[in-house]
């Protein structure tokens, strides 16, 4: 298993954190192993990951950090199915 990722969290992507109940490993996973990556042109990066029953969905930028190795700035993340 690579090394996990560092993540900093938007207020957005906080707020999620708690309303959603998701685990922030399931996060740090999902980047650096993902099932599914899909970049746009302006830096964003959607990953998916299913993670036992669940898939899990992060979005962010490694741009934000890209002086920092292995540091992303999430955005939103949730759960696909519960």
């Amino acid at each position: 298993m690579p090394k996990l990722p560092k993540l900093r969290l938007t207020h957005h992507a906080q707020m999620r954190m708690v309303e959603r109940s998701i685990d922030i490993d399931n996060a740090k996973q999902a980047i650096a192993e993902p099932d599914e990556r899909k970049a746009d042109p302006y830096g964003t990066i959607c990953v998916r990951k299913k993670i036992g029953e669940r898939t899990v969905v992060v979005v962010y930028s490694e741009e934000k950090f890209k002086d920092r190795k292995n540091e992303y700035l999430v955005i939103t993340f949730y759960y696909l199915n519960k």
